[in-house]
């Protein structure tokens, strides 16, 4: 039952049962839910609307890490590239909050009430999603704002209000401190295991370069015979497939790279079919001059990553300078791919503690490094 403590909120209280209060009207706000306990502590879970986060959301800096604003403006498209999809893939999981202040429960409404005018929901997790929702719905308020045609306003008029309807599921933790505020932050933002890359690009389905890079690991004849890594990150000895999900993910988006400079937006449903057939090409034509024995584990530096990645960017860079495919493929088939330190050194390889080839620093070195060798290859 609620915590009724006055005579003021036991008037409130008996308005909010009866109906007369609402989200953001009087001194309590009224939201259907259900209540809970976790360690201790209440928690109360619910829904609410687009519209009314800023209502009753705040950011506390104090429990919460510095605002990525790449990271919202990336949420902020994908809202809005949502809104006229009638059956977008898109979803946003809950934000959790803390509660500063009074929250009342009636367990036979199922109703939460929060008192607006003592309390705020501290934002413990979500806070880009709910600066990218608000920043969605400023963005096309804006544009109705603008806009002096009549019907193009009663287009994004329907369109805000399509996206103001939508709902965000809220859970609310009730009576703790900042101490166990910013330990609930650090609960919820290290206890969850993010999928690996792998995992990521299995399953995304609005991604363009994933979709296909899945799809072309899974029909490319090539890419079945010698083997695509799904969901690991790296490959052992005793691992039957030859190359990583991720690195034909890298692959797709280098030889994709050209058109990507030209235009970020090139990549859409209607012109999936043609680059899909490109990329799918493209990978024959690679797979047909390199030797035939990459599955061979550690016989060539094809077993790393950098190197496919490498030589696909060579390929568009080649592309993008109108050189003759016969010569770009020529230089692949040309070039020493087995562990040669003798060749790759003058490239930057360098040997590890353990007398492994490998590349100084990160794997663009190594991407930089093969890139390099098959342009001196081309040149000569």
């Amino acid at each position: 039952m609620y915590n009724i403590k006055t005579e003021e909120d036991k008037k409130d209280v008996k308005a909010m049962i009866e109906g007369l209060h609402d989200l953001g009207v009087g001194k309590f706000a009224t939201i259907s839910g259900t209540q809970g306990k976790q360690f201790g502590r209440e928690i109360y879970s619910s829904m609410l609307k687009f519209k009314d986060l800023k209502k009753f959301l705040e950011v506390f800096p104090e429990v919460q890490r510095d605002v990525n604003s790449r990271n919202v403006a990336r949420i902020k498209t994908y809202v809005l590239s949502g809104i006229d999809e009638e059956k977008a893939l898109k979803f946003f999981s809950a934000i959790t909050v803390t509660c500063k202040g009074h929250v009342f429960y009636d367990e036979t409404a199922s109703k939460i009430a929060i008192d607006v005018s003592k309390s705020k929901l501290s934002i413990n997790d979500g806070q880009h999603r709910f600066l990218g929702i608000s920043k969605a719905i400023d963005e096309l308020q804006a544009q109705v704002n603008r806009t002096t045609d009549d019907v193009r306003r009663q287009i994004l008029n329907d369109r805000l209000h399509r996206l103001k309807e939508m709902s965000m599921p809220l859970v609310i933790f009730n009576q703790i401190g900042e101490v166990e505020e910013k330990q609930l932050f650090h609960d919820l933002n290290n206890l969850a295991q993010r999928p690996s890359r792998s995992a990521t690009i299995k399953l995304a389905q609005t991604d363009l370069y994933s979709r296909m890079a899945r799809e072309v690991s899974e029909q490319n004849d090539f890419l079945k015979k010698y083997g695509v890594e799904m969901d690991k990150v790296s490959i052992q000895k005793s691992n039957e497939n030859t190359v990583l999900l991720t690195t034909v993910y890298h692959c797709v988006k280098e030889i994709l790279a050209n058109e990507a400079r030209i235009n970020k937006g090139f990549l859409t449903l209607k012109d999936y079919a043609r680059h899909k057939k490109t990329i799918d090409t493209t990978f024959y034509q690679l797979f047909e001059v390199l030797p035939k024995d990459i599955n061979v584990k550690q016989k060539y530096i094809i077993d790393k990553s950098y190197t496919l990645k490498g030589i696909c960017r060579f390929i568009a860079e080649s592309r993008a300078k109108n050189i003759d495919e016969r010569k770009i493929f020529k230089a692949i088939k040309d070039t020493d791919w087995t562990m040669n330190y003798k060749f790759w050194k003058m490239y930057g390889a360098t040997t590890s503690p353990s007398g492994n080839m490998m590349f100084a620093g990160s794997g663009s070195a190594g991407v930089l490094g093969i890139k390099t060798a098959l342009e001196d290859k081309l040149n000569k």
